[in-house]
């Protein structure tokens, strides 16, 4: 409550305030529209004061909304138009979709075509396999820096390599010795010496054809970082290998083979060769 100097008594403040001061809806602010006081002639203080507020109030909102729609209009940034901007994002895509493919066809994954019979029966002329390269990848990566662990390959893995004798070629055979054992063939029968059995255990081969047997006669062992390998096809010159031109070095591996893409009726993934 507002209080009458002079009379102490309250203020009537709506007296003070018409309906028609009020701005309607949709009214425009224009700094020197007069106020129906100005026009009614009221030169009190308070009334002069009036004006100059307002005008100063709606030059300080208008330069505000100004600067706004100014800022606005800075900061839009518009899309770059035009058939060589297009042509550059079409480039830039299809160089990193071939720097990826480049990437996992050298250090991770590749396919390869089976020429030849040397794995027959099981893998044929025409076969489209899929190898992994990772170990292989690693394991070159970490022989440059001195680490000589060589590779985690199992007896019975398909490796696809160099042969020593020409780095040109690409063959694929299967993994029967590893580092530090001894093999012997001998009238058709491989034999394996190591750790868990120093006599010796007769390697049986569920995947060649029984109806020949292994040419020629080995005894050697396996130096570290080397395999033995040899083609599952044991008919006579069936398959060169590691017992015609000797052990594998494991620097020489691209990978071993673990998924069979073609023909469609084999596809599947490749699983490790059962020893009983």
């Amino acid at each position: 409550m507002i209080m009458d100097k002079n009379n102490n008594e309250p203020v009537d403040l709506t007296a003070r305030l018409d309906e028609s001061d009020l701005l309607k809806p949709g009214s425009v602010i224009a700094p020197n529209s007069p106020t129906k006081n100005q026009i009614a002639g009221n030169n009190s203080p308070a009334a002069a004061k009036e004006p100059h507020d307002l005008n100063r109030d709606v030059v300080e909102f208008n330069d505000f909304a100004e600067s706004q729609t100014r800022t606005q209009e800075e900061t839009v940034v518009e899309p770059k138009k035009g058939i060589l901007h297009v042509a550059w994002e079409l480039l830039k895509t299809l160089l990193i979709a071939a720097a990826v493919v480049i990437f996992i066809n050298t250090f991770v994954f590749q396919a390869y075509y089976v020429s030849g019979g040397s794995m027959n029966p099981g893998y044929n002329d025409g076969d489209y396999i899929l190898i992994n390269k990772l170990s292989s990848s690693l394991n070159n990566i970490s022989a440059i820096w001195g680490n000589k662990k060589g590779m985690d390959i199992k007896r019975g893995d398909i490796l696809v390599f160099r042969p020593p004798e020409n780095a040109e070629l690409f063959y694929v055979k299967r993994a029967i010795a590893l580092p530090g054992e001894r093999i012997t063939l001998k009238n058709g029968v491989f034999k394996i010496y190591n750790k868990e059995s120093p006599d010796g255990f007769i390697l049986k081969e569920p995947y060649i054809d029984p109806a020949y047997i292994s040419e020629g006669e080995v005894d050697e062992i396996i130096a570290p970082g080397n395999v033995f390998t040899v083609g599952d096809n044991r008919s006579p010159g069936g398959s060169y290998d590691s017992r015609f031109w000797g052990q594998l070095p494991q620097k020489n591996i691209s990978g071993n083979a673990f998924f069979r893409l073609l023909p469609l009726n084999d596809i599947g993934f490749i699983g490790p060769a059962e020893y009983k």
